[in-house]
């Protein structure tokens, strides 16, 4: 091959190049100017909000937030600050965000559940089985929550954990709490007291009242607890005290006798 057919070619493949590097740009360029035009136009606006898991609170509390002004595109909205917004609440537990284009936004929650209610200077404070602070309410109106009373408070705030001075007494009564819920007699608990020195009270609706050791494993003590409640029914002995501090030991009296032993 000659020098002249070996220019010949080489220029052949510079105009070949020459024009593939146009066309790509003019593609880039047309999707660039593609997705500017979709970014202004109302098409991404978005145009619905999806709630999920949502059960104690509404749709309308979850979307409160001044993150989801509605006719925004779409891809305005920054999910990490959509987030911290929802989670903010004090039931919601977790929230996950996603985009569905072209214009929807679904919300998808994970909400903190009652666990127990505590007293304090006539109020009540709502709580999840994290001990953090749900509500605080005037009334105490769901008697299928145990109330904890002898809670010693440093301070609370609504969606926040509670500071208290005797945090290990609460922990235990919540076990307690727990493995009643595992035997299937947590609905007959009326209330726990940890202001005792040494011991925990537990209470029934029938007004029975049981005396727990503060350091034996729950789980042992409610399976005994039950099998105790479950003699006392058939028996029908309600009015009365039983001593379950010590391991392995059980006594059973009627008030009267126990204020008199005092």
């Amino acid at each position: 091959m000659d020098y002249r057919e070996i220019r010949r070619e080489k220029k052949i493949r510079n105009r070949k190049v020459k024009r593939s590097i146009t066309i790509v740009f003019f593609v880039i360029i047309f999707l660039l100017w593609g997705i500017y035009y979709l970014l202004q136009s109302d098409l991404l606006n978005l145009k619905e909000l999806e709630v999920y898991g949502n059960h104690m609170i509404t749709k309308e509390e979850i979307l409160r937030t001044p993150e989801l002004s509605i006719e925004r595109n779409i891809f305005q909205y920054k999910p990490s600050h959509i987030k911290h917004q929802i989670e903010l609440h004090p039931y919601v537990e977790e929230a996950h965000i996603k985009r569905k284009l072209p214009a929807t936004i679904i919300i998808t929650v994970k909400e903190r559940e009652k666990y127990a209610i505590i007293p304090y200077m006539g109020s009540f404070i709502y709580i999840d089985h994290n001990k953090v602070v749900l509500e605080v309410s005037d009334d105490y109106l769901a008697e299928d929550l145990v109330l904890i009373t002898g809670v010693a408070f440093n301070s609370f705030k609504i969606g926040d954990k509670l500071d208290i001075s005797n945090e290990e007494l609460l922990d235990r009564a919540m076990e307690y709490i727990e493995a009643s819920k595992i035997v299937s007699i947590a609905d007959i608990i009326s209330e726990i007291n940890i202001d005792q020195e040494g011991y925990i009270k537990l209470i029934t609706f029938d007004g029975i009242e049981f005396l727990l050791s503060n350091r034996e494993d729950p789980a042992y003590t409610i399976l005994a607890l039950k099998e105790v409640l479950t003699n006392l029914y058939a028996t029908n002995k309600k009015n009365v005290i039983v001593d379950m501090r010590y391991k392995g030991q059980i006594s059973i009296r009627s008030r009267e006798q126990w204020e008199e032993d005092r």
